[in-house]
């Protein structure tokens, strides 16, 4: 065999088992339940498995051929064992990295559209390498007889809502512990809409507002984060912190360069985001707070990690905090609810669902039922329901009345 001969015969061998590798890394990145998939792929996807063994195969007999023709070009016989290592490993490594691990990368990451272009080559081997592929399943088949199945617990993986159930029935479990469990189940179901700070209470700091009004706004509110806006909320540049100000309100002057300088970049994130998922951002990031933004790229409300953390814990209280109206309830028809709770949890509480679409507070309930701001003292009736509006505070409904109108009339008669 000429020199030229093994090359072009190295080469060729090269290209069969870096296609056979492009086609298995497709074959196995396809996806049965994707509806765009073709007859030909989608029958592919459902007997992967033959596929996929005769294209291995194809493979190592492709790397073979490739290597001995490469040792026949090289004049390995012709050299020592040392020499030709030196040189074998090399080109070995470098011929299955490009052939092998490339080819199956490229293939994984395209998938579909590669394999469509290489379905005709599989088929082919899929044909070709049938008797090397019912052998390698016969062979399979007698080596599991020999070894012991492995026992399976039918039930060893619980979905959440069993995990939820078994908790709820397991006595050694107290109150406080279920209600932090049943919160961490629900992080990856709540969305940060629901536990944010929401636009309307925010406050932030205009990036032109004076330095000692900025100091003035700080003390006063008393916390720790503040959001600086330019115009409007809806323009954000980024988050004052309170502690960054200390030094120069100890030494009584404003920074130099402007109190602006302080301010550190802001993290927006979408208000559909799960609170399981900004909890593992806060952690990596080394964050506390993040701007939610609407589907409009407007402000929508702030979140922090405080927020997340009582989902699972319960209210944080500080000094600071104001205690937020209590959910009362009288006789099982009268019920006293805070604006901010959600929608879900006033249908438990009533036994009416109340749900309605792009609504998750009782306050935006009223709003939607209205269809604009009420005023403290209001009423209506609803779907069997007396509302009142017990308080307002600017715009913002803090306290809500329900009572079954239903049960009264029935009392009447």
């Amino acid at each position: 065999m000429t020199t030229l001969v093994a090359i072009a015969i190295a080469i060729v061998a090269s290209g069969l088992a870096a296609a056979f590798a492009t086609a298995d890394g497709a074959l196995l990145a396809l996806d049965t339940g994707d509806a765009r998939l073709n007859a030909t792929l989608r029958g592919l996807a459902e007997r992967r498995e033959r596929p996929h063994r005769a294209l291995a195969f194809a493979r190592i007999v492709a790397h073979l051929v490739a290597g001995c023709a490469i040792a026949a070009a090289l004049r390995f016989s012709d050299r020592s064992l040392g020499s030709s290592l030196l040189i074998a490993v090399p080109v070995a490594l470098v011929a299955v990295l490009l052939s092998e691990s490339v080819a199956r990368s490229i293939g994984d990451a395209l998938s579909a559209p590669s394999l469509e272009r290489l379905a005709p080559l599989v088929h082919v081997v899929e044909r070709v390498l049938a008797p090397v592929v019912i052998v390698g399943a016969w062979l399979d088949n007698v080596i599991q007889s020999f070894i012991p199945p492995t026992p399976v617990e039918e039930d060893r993986e619980a979905t959440t809502e069993q995990f939820r159930q078994i908790v709820a029935a397991e006595a050694a479990v107290t109150g406080r512990e279920e209600i932090i469990l049943h919160g961490v189940f629900s992080l990856g179901d709540t969305s940060v809409h629901e536990v944010m700070l929401p636009r309307v209470n925010i406050v932030g700091i205009d990036r032109t507002t004076p330095w000692a009004d900025v100091l003035a706004r700080v003390r006063s509110s008393e916390h720790a984060r503040f959001p600086v806006f330019e115009d409007t909320l809806d323009e954000i540049i980024g988050i004052l912190y309170a502690k960054d100000l200390l030094p120069a309100a100890i030494a009584d002057e404003e920074p130099a360069g402007g109190w602006a300088t302080l301010v550190r970049p802001a993290v927006f994130i979408p208000a559909s985001k799960t609170i399981d998922q900004q909890l593992r951002d806060f952690q990596s990031s080394r964050t506390h707070i993040a701007v939610v933004v609407d589907e409009f790229g407007g402000t929508a409300g702030i979140v922090t990690i405080e927020d997340i953390l009582e989902e699972i814990v319960g209210e944080i209280r500080d000094e600071y905090d104001v205690e937020e109206a209590s959910i009362e309830q009288e006789e099982g028809r009268r019920f006293w609810v805070p604006g901010r709770m959600t929608v879900d949890e006033l249908s438990d509480l009533v036994g009416h669902d109340f749900r309605r679409e792009g609504v998750t507070t009782v306050g935006g309930l009223v709003y939607v039922l209205l269809g604009r701001v009420p005023a403290a003292g209001e009423a209506f009736n609803v779907e069997g329901f007396r509302v009142v509006i017990e308080r307002v505070v600017k715009r913002r409904i803090e306290r809500v009345y329900f009572e079954r109108v239903e049960q009264m009339s029935e009392r009447a008669s």
